[in-house]
């Protein structure tokens, strides 16, 4: 199975995506990372891939917002219609709301959310790919 993550670049999200690429290679599986800092307005093809990960933090306390940059880099994605994905978020007050903020500009760009996450620190990682490679594989 190959997985696509896309992650904000930000210490705490670059940790958490490598911790994740090499929790999923642990499951067998072929990851590739891709953050926000990716220069070039070149469309990143995400057909080879079974699976699409997108990680982020947000700010906000009432109003979740998710960083402008995770959005373009969704925009700069091609043949994600249909594709299988999982949104994951930073755990802290109202997470959720920026996890279904974080589904709806996936949804927008034609990917189906099978799974989503929020997570407090990288010791959650291991299980959340054994979660994420079952997804991958489950036809």
């Amino acid at each position: 199975m190959r997985v696509l993550i896309l992650h904000q670049a930000e210490p705490k999200m670059t940790e958490w995506a490598k911790n994740l690429q090499g929790a999923l290679q642990n499951q067998k599986c072929q990851v590739n990372l891709i953050d926000t800092n990716n220069s070039g307005a070149a469309p990143i093809s995400t057909a080879p891939y079974d699976l699409v990960v997108v990680m982020s933090t947000f700010r906000g306390w009432w109003r979740p917002i998710i960083p402008i940059a995770v959005d373009e880099l969704l925009k700069r994605c091609t043949r994600l219609e249909g594709r299988r994905s999982a949104a994951i978020v930073a755990n802290r007050f109202n997470a959720g709301r920026a996890l279904r903020f974080l589904m709806h500009l996936m949804e927008a760009q034609g990917m189906m959310v099978e799974d989503f996450a929020t997570v407090r620190t990288a010791a959650e990682i291991p299980r959340l790919a054994e979660r994420l490679a079952r997804l991958g594989r489950r036809d």
